[in-house]
């Protein structure tokens, strides 16, 4: 199933935003921007239409072995809109809340980031891991990746019909997924009585992930770096992943066999496990 037909199954399927977490997986915090744990330090980045609460349940496991950073990018969560939207603008505001030396971790948009800014701040990146976050996200040519038209259609559909839209995609996340039932239910419970994503930040977001492509920044990488991959995943194609290596003969790879766009969520322990090993290796 492509993911146009995937997005056009679950228009009719999502549920509401307020789904509970399953019991006993309740998050214990919910703020713009927190720290918790302590050693090493671990950013976390979010994608597109969530915020840092997307990563509660990872952040509160990883946090017995890191001091784990979680941080809302602008527009999101409880942050501010800001009107000039590029990568370079958004290192630098989250670069300010941070601390100067990290392992960066970054889901899907949130892998765009943090592989900017290990690419243009790499004193600041100690070690890189990518989760499903391609370093293109459009098709061209050989590479694959979404139609450009699809995040068209998002963008419409942010307009007219946002909590239709985001419910569809917050649902697209994990279809494909061994566990996709529970998978939808712990995402959107993560995000119940969070703050709605700005519309603006919505729509930019949106055009970062149809317009950037950090092919030639991910070559000229200096740091470790950690590609994650769900082999259902529909976004990001792990066809692609002999791609990165050309580009970047150093990369890690994993494939997550279970799980969709979120394996932090799908196979939260695998996830953990083979972070803790690529951070302590």
């Amino acid at each position: 199933m492509s993911i146009e037909q995937q997005s056009n199954k679950q228009g009719d399927e999502s549920t509401n935003l307020q789904i509970s977490i399953p019991e006993g997986r309740q998050p214990q915090h919910q703020v713009a921007y927190q720290s918790m744990g302590t050693g090493k330090n671990l950013v976390l980045v979010h994608g597109w239409g969530v915020n840092s609460a997307i990563w509660q349940l990872a952040a509160e496991q990883l946090s017995q072995h890191y001091c784990v950073h979680l941080v809302d990018l602008p527009g999101f969560g409880k942050e501010p809109e800001i009107s000039d939207y590029s990568l370079a603008n958004i290192a630098d505001l989250i670069l300010k809340k941070l601390p100067d030396n990290a392992i960066w971790c970054g889901w899907s948009l949130g892998g765009l980031i943090a592989t900017y800014v290990a690419r243009h701040h790499p004193e600041r990146v100690e070690k890189l891991i990518q989760v499903c976050a391609a370093i293109k996200f459009v098709e061209q040519g050989q590479w694959l990746g979404v139609k450009k038209a699809v995040f068209e259609r998002f963008k419409t559909g942010v307009i007219t019909q946002p909590e239709k839209t985001l419910n569809r995609f917050l649902s697209l996340q994990a279809m494909g997924s061994v566990t996709v039932k529970n998978d939808i239910a712990i995402i959107k419970g993560l995000l119940a009585e969070q703050p709605q994503p700005k519309q603006n930040a919505l729509i930019a977001g949106l055009d970062l992930l149809s317009n950037v492509d950090l092919r030639e920044s991910f070559s000229q990488l200096t740091m470790p770096c950690l590609s994650l991959f769900g082999r259902l995943d529909s976004l990001v194609p792990i066809a692609n992943m002999p791609e990165l290596i050309k580009l970047y003969p150093a990369n890690q790879q994993v494939i997550f066999e279970h799980s969709s766009h979120a394996p932090f969520i799908s196979e939260s322990v695998h996830f953990q496990r083979v972070v803790i090993d690529f951070i302590e290796g």
